[in-house]
């Protein structure tokens, strides 16, 4: 019990189990295999998308580019996709994870090397890349019978009866933790969000980690372009329109800091399994569905406040214990 009470996002957990309690109360249908699949399956494209804003926040930075980003990558892989159906799918997977790669080194460039403030840099990209996306793809859409079966499939093909993106999500998820918890690169990007100053006096690369920061988050949005257009079977340049805010939203449900050096994958997580059940169980109560943006900003504000009042007494609890040893 002590371990457990110990657990770094126990609030989360308790949050998220309140959560899941008071849903199952008032509306119990969306808690069938089924729907919980469903839930899941229409909420995985986020999954991409706060991995690597998570990655991006913890340095202190911001990346406002991933919708846009999604979007780009999206039309690209399906417009050249129903054209030239007979290339294997794998092929749209590297491409877009390419593409990704591109958009966020070029993010990284111009706020690590050129120091332009991440938020108006990645503004800019934003409109940019959301201009490309437009131009690439002539205002057209694509509907599922311009979409080979095998694209679909990256998506929707069920293994063990899970679909195929919830598999990868999870993958993207032990790779993130692997790679922040496990690997020099990854404990360097918290170094530079929690003191810039002595990051540098040990001898770290600020631009190079945030430079790095933007190729992952880049990279994550590249392949939700693609799989979101896997699963939805759909596509136009307009896809993933306001997804950046909503990636920050589930990282700040996930206790991950706004102004960089804390936040944990399995946090955002539980973030993102808070703000698939509130959006599914908002959508299903009569009358409030039409309040459904109000009240999930309603709820990102209490959270903020509760990471602000954990944040605190951490740190009380910390000095109190220091200053026991001393």
């Amino acid at each position: 019990m002590k371990k457990i009470m110990g657990y770094r996002n126990i609030g989360l957990v308790f949050g998220l189990i309140g959560l899941l309690v008071l849903a199952a109360i008032i509306t119990p249908s969306m808690f069938s295999v089924n729907a919980v699949i469903s839930m899941l399956r229409n909420n995985a494209v986020y999954v991409f998308l706060a991995v690597g804003m998570m990655v991006v926040l913890v340095t202190g930075g911001i990346d406002l580019s991933i919708g846009a980003t999604l979007a780009l990558a999206g039309v690209v892989c399906t417009s050249l996709m129903s054209s030239h159906g007979e290339i294997p799918t794998v092929v749209w997977v590297l491409l877009s994870l390419v593409i990704g790669i591109l958009c966020g080194a070029f993010n990284g460039f111009v706020v690590g090397y050129l120091k332009v403030v991440p938020m108006i840099a990645t503004l800019g990209t934003m409109y940019i890349y959301r201009g490309l996306a437009f131009l690439l793809s002539g205002g057209n859409w694509w509907f599922p019978h311009q979409i080979s079966q095998s694209y679909q499939a990256w998506a929707s093909k069920r293994i063990l009866g899970i679909p195929a993106i919830l598999w990868i999500s999870a993958i993207v998820f032990i790779i993130a933790a692997w790679f922040l918890n496990y690997r020099t690169s990854g404990r360097r990007i918290y170094a530079i969000g929690t003191n810039v100053e002595s990051a540098k006096v040990a001898g770290i690369k600020e631009a190079r980690v945030r430079f790095l920061a933007f190729v992952i988050s880049g990279a994550l949005a590249g392949l939700a372009g693609m799989l979101f257009t896997s699963n939805y079977a759909s596509c136009t340049y307009s896809i993933g329109d306001g997804y950046e805010l909503q990636a920050v939203a589930i990282c700040i449900l996930g206790g991950v800091s706004i102004t960089g050096g804390r936040g944990t994958v399995d946090g955002v997580l539980i973030g993102w399994l808070m703000m698939s059940v509130i959006t599914q169980f908002i959508s299903l109560l009569p009358g409030l569905s039409v309040w459904q943006k109000a009240l999930q900003g309603a709820i990102i504000i209490i959270a903020v406040f509760i990471n602000i009042a954990m944040a605190r007494s951490s740190e009380k609890r910390f000095l109190k214990e220091r200053g026991a040893l001393l």
